[in-house]
């Protein structure tokens, strides 16, 4: 498995997928689709993990039509939130957010025994439950139902990818459409929704699939009295995934 070969069977369904969506009529307020491209260092880790968050908060123009060559190129230059360009003229900015943190360090407790891995390491994927997003925030439900094709698109990537580990940053916002992709069985390894391993009777996710909160929600509110959890979570996928 080589990243070139996984990027040419990834351009092949983006194109059909692109080819459809594209033929809809879009607002100029849905971002263009999150099309991911997978670097080198992927292949070579021992735990290859796969990261799904929610939506992109702004990502183009679904109404430009960007080709998925583009976007490919997009994301790739993205650099897994290290070299974030917002179009605003200011430098690329590395990006450290809950979310990112949260990734970046799961990755890195998943494959430190490679001398040659640091949390920087373009080693995993990402990519989001929903393909686009509008107005840099959840579509509606009537742009997620003309969009199921997007939601779609996740099983035959993770078909491709084969990743040995995949973890929903996605809380219970798309329980809905992860059901009808995946009808996965839940099992509760933390209570309250804090933590889920899933797993599916066709074998359309790793058995090492887990679900969670998105890293924000995880890190709690002293305003509105929610725990802080992230800490717990993050370990506990580790204790579960790589021991």
């Amino acid at each position: 498995m080589t990243a070139e070969l996984l990027n040419t069977q990834l351009l092949k369904i983006n194109k059909e997928y692109t080819e459809l969506v594209y033929a809809e009529t879009w607002e100029d307020n849905v971002s263009a689709p999150l099309l991911m491209h997978v670097f080198d260092e992927y292949c070579a880790m021992e735990n290859k993990i796969l990261f799904v968050g929610q939506e992109t908060h702004s990502w183009g123009q679904m109404n430009l039509k960007p080709s998925p060559e583009d976007l490919l190129t997009k994301y790739r230059e993205f650099n897994l939130g290290k070299t974030a360009d917002y179009g605003d003229g200011k430098p690329f900015r590395y990006l450290r957010s809950p979310f990112w943190n949260f990734n970046r360090s799961l990755f890195y407790k998943g494959n430190w025994q490679n001398s040659e891995v640091t949390n920087k390491t373009n080693g995993f994927l990402w990519t989001n439950i929903s393909k686009f997003d509008c107005k840099s925030t959840t579509p509606s439900e009537e742009l997620q139902n003309r969009n199921e094709k997007g939601f779609e698109l996740l099983k035959a990537e993770i078909a491709i990818l084969k990743p040995d580990v995949v973890v929903f940053l996605t809380g219970s916002k798309y329980d809905e459409r992860i059901n009808k992709v995946f009808n996965p069985v839940r099992e509760t390894i933390l209570p309250e929704g804090y933590l889920y391993q899933l797993s599916t009777s066709d074998g359309s996710l790793a058995p090492r699939t887990f679900q969670t909160k998105h890293p924000r929600t995880l890190l709690g509110s002293r305003r509105n009295k929610m725990p802080n959890r992230y800490r717990e979570v993050l370990e506990k996928i580790v204790e579960c995934a790589f021991r």
